[in-house]
């Protein structure tokens, strides 16, 4: 059902000519502007740079007002003596610049395939223990991350009872290791004719449902919202739109804080026609050949608009992998181009 609020703001935005016409700026939770990146940790990388690369490396970053980094792969750096003092080296220079970190709990890599909970756990656990161990009132230490990402599971699948013991498995677990916020990043669906799989299609209002009741039962701090749903070019926000609002409510329901995860990266694709086309009915991440851009500045800021709407904050995945000014020319001119616009949000 619309409320009252969402109603009389539909009625102001066409009596002004909406926000796209430039005439009406939607009202904003935070700015339009990422706060931090999603790193797959590499222990070797981390070797090869020492604290001089990670200098630059954040040096780079903080150029684009980032302070927070968002660390996936936080197992794989207590493995051995020589790493974990190079882990901690590397936590102590996000204290110095404060620098917020947020690390994962791990996972077996396969957890979804086929669900089960005891195996998932005998990986994970320790691992949340050896991490509190380690950063437990660290200054830098912001947050936990529950890297078993989803969209919705029902009822009748074995996916529904695995993810509803798992999730608050996990979080009672981060908890216990160091008492922090617990964030998790699901994602949401738009292909409602199955071209990439035989995946159950959820309509928002159903999604807000499921989310509030898992976040409720889960005890999930914050939720960060990947935005791109099947990572395409030709998604707008129009689509995007009707889960930002669900998630958003479903946090509040919930009591959880909503965070956008704005992605920075996409597959260049102008229709799933034209996929279906060139691809056939499969899914996306099998497509040969299907290229991958860094967003453009004109269509990401109308991404960062509509997550400030919502968001109290903003991070992204997508900038280690295709937007560093190292990877290349179109890198280079995507990070000129979002420094510029950082400047002067």
């Amino acid at each position: 059902m619309v409320s009252r609020r969402e109603f009389l703001s539909t009625c102001l935005a066409a009596a002004v000519g909406g926000a796209a016409a430039g005439s009406a700026a939607p009202r904003r939770r935070c700015r339009p502007k990422i706060a931090g990146s999603l790193w797959w940790f590499d222990p070797a990388q981390n070797a090869r740079w020492g604290l001089a690369g990670w200098r630059d490396e954040l040096d780079q970053q903080a150029r684009l007002g980032f302070d927070l980094l968002w660390l996936v792969g936080t197992p794989s750096s207590l493995q051995n003596e020589q790493a974990t003092a190079r882990f901690h080296e590397l936590m102590d220079l996000c204290a110095r610049r404060k620098v917020r970190v947020i690390l994962d709990t791990g996972s077996s890599g396969t957890w979804y395939s086929p669900p089960d909970l005891a195996k998932e756990l005998r990986v994970c656990q320790p691992s949340i223990r050896q991490i509190g161990e380690h950063f437990r009132g660290h200054p830098a230490f912001f947050a936990w991350y529950v890297p078993h990402e989803i969209y919705m599971t029902w009822p009748d699948s074995p996916m529904h009872a695995y993810i509803h013991q798992l999730y608050p498995a996990l979080v009672a677990a981060c908890k216990e290791a160091a008492d922090l916020p617990v964030t998790v990043s699901p994602f949401f669906i738009l292909d409602r004719d199955r071209v990439f799989g035989d995946f159950r299609f959820n309509e928002p209002e159903e999604y807000e449902d499921y989310w509030a009741a898992l976040i409720q039962r889960s005890r999930f701090d914050i939720v960060m919202l990947q935005d791109s749903g099947e990572h395409f070019s030709y998604v707008t926000n129009a689509m995007r739109r009707p889960f930002f609002r669900a998630m958003s409510r479903a946090c509040r329901r919930a009591g959880a804080r909503f965070w956008g995860n704005v992605e920075t990266a996409e597959y260049l694709c102008p229709s799933k026609e034209e996929f279906v086309k060139r691809y056939g009915r499969i899914h996306h991440s099998l497509a040969k050949g299907l290229p991958w851009r860094p967003v453009p500045l004109d269509r990401l800021r109308e991404k960062l608009e509509l997550a400030a709407e919502f968001s109290e904050e903003i991070v992204t995945w997508g900038y280690r992998e295709f937007c560093r000014p190292e990877l290349g020319e179109v890198a280079r001119q995507w990070y000129r181009d979002y420094e510029a616009y950082a400047r002067s949000v």
